[in-house]
C-alpha cells in the first residue's frame, strides 16, 4: 500500500517536469507529494527530527544578493553550513518553502530532497575540482558505456535502444564518440573524449553540478546524469535507463515485494527531484 503511495505520488510529480502555465497553483502540494514519495526513505539511519519550531513559510525577493530567500517566520533559511539560503530562482523558492511548510511536528530531511540539493551547491562540502575528477574517474566503467555481451539478444536490443538518445547527446554536446564495451576494463576513452566531459562539468553552475553528481551516483552513469541534467531526456526515460537491468531481471525471475519495489520508489525519488530540481532553476 504504502509503495503505491508512492508511486502515484512520483507519478504527479513528474508532471512538474512538463511547461507549465500556473506553476504557483501546483507548487503548494508539491511538499505534500514529495513527503509522500519519500515516506520511509532514509527512516532506517535518520532520527525522529527536531521538533518544527516556526509557524509561518513565506518567500521574500533579494535581488541584491541575486535571488530569492526562504523565511521561517522572521529568520533567513540558512544551509547546515550556516549559508543564508538564496535560491537563483522563484520557483525553486516556492517550491523548497513548501517542502518547509509540509513538516508537521518535526522537521524530517529526508522528505525535502530540494533543500538537500540546494543546500549541496551552496555548501559545496567537498571541492568542485573534487566532484569533476570522481566523476571522471567512473566514466571509463559508466553503465551506458558497459554491456554485457553474454547477455539475451532482447536484453543487448533494450540497451542499444534505451542508451542510444543518451550517446547521441553526449557526442552532440561533448564529443564522446565511444563505442559501447564488454571488456572487464571498461571503455576506453581518449583525451579528447575526457577533455570534452571536463571541459562540460566545469561549465556547470554550482546547481546543475549538485544535480549531475546525484544523478551520476544513483544512476550509475556519468553520461545519464549529465543528459537529464541538460534536460535533453525525460524523468520517464532517465528511470528507464537508470533500471534497465534491474527490470529484465524483474521481468526474467518476478519481483520481490519488499525488495525491488521499494528499490523502485526509492530511485524515482531520488532521480525525480534532481531533475525537478534543474527545471524549477529556469521559472521565475
Amino acid at each position: 500500500m504504502q509503495v503505491a503511495r508512492q508511486a502515484a505520488a512520483l507519478s504527479q510529480l513528474h508532471q512538474l517536469g512538463r511547461p507549465l502555465t500556473n506553476l504557483r497553483d501546483l507548487l503548494p502540494c508539491l511538499a505534500q507529494r514529495l513527503s509522500f514519495a519519500t515516506h520511509g526513505v532514509g527512516e532506517g539511519t535518520s532520527t525522529q527530527g527536531v521538533p518544527r519550531f516556526y509557524k509561518t513559510v513565506h518567500i521574500r525577493d533579494a535581488l541584491d544578493q541575486g535571488g530569492y530567500q526562504v523565511m521561517l517566520d522572521h529568520r533567513v533559511l540558512r544551509t547546515p553550513a550556516r549559508h543564508p539560503l538564496v535560491l537563483p530562482s522563484r520557483a525553486l523558492a516556492l517550491a523548497i518553502a513548501a517542502e518547509w511548510e509540509w513538516q508537521i511536528k518535526r522537521i524530517q530531511p529526508f522528505t525535502m530532497p530540494l533543500m538537500s540539493l540546494a543546500a549541496t551547491a551552496l555548501d559545496e562540502p567537498k571541492p568542485r575540482d573534487e566532484v569533476v575528477a570522481t566523476m571522471l574517474q567512473y566514466l571509463p566503467t559508466d553503465s551506458v558505456l558497459c554491456r554485457d555481451e553474454a547477455g539475451l539478444v532482447a536484453d543487448r536490443q533494450a540497451q542499444a535502444r534505451v542508451y542510444a538518445p543518451i550517446l547521441a547527446w553526449a557526442q552532440q554536446q561533448m564529443g564522446v564518440r565511444v563505442e559501447p564495451t564488454d571488456s572487464i576494463f571498461g571503455a576506453s576513452l581518449g583525451q579528447e573524449e575526457l577533455g570534452g566531459v571536463e571541459a562540460h562539468l566545469q561549465g556547470l553552475d554550482r546547481w546543475h553540478l549538485a544535480a549531475a553528481e546525484q544523478l551520476a551516483a544513483y544512476c550509475k552513469s556519468v553520461l545519464l546524469g549529465l543528459a537529464a541534467t541538460a534536460q535533453a531526456l525525460s524523468i520517464e526515460q532517465v528511470l528507464a535507463a537508470a533500471r534497465l537491468e534491474e527490470d529484465h531481471q524483474i521481468e526474467r525471475w518476478g519481483l520481490v515485494e519488499g525488495g525491488h519495489d521499494i528499490d523502485i520508489a526509492d530511485l524515482r525519488v531520488r532521480v525525480a527531484a534532481p531533475c525537478l530540481f534543474v527545471r524549477l532553476l529556469r521559472w521565475h
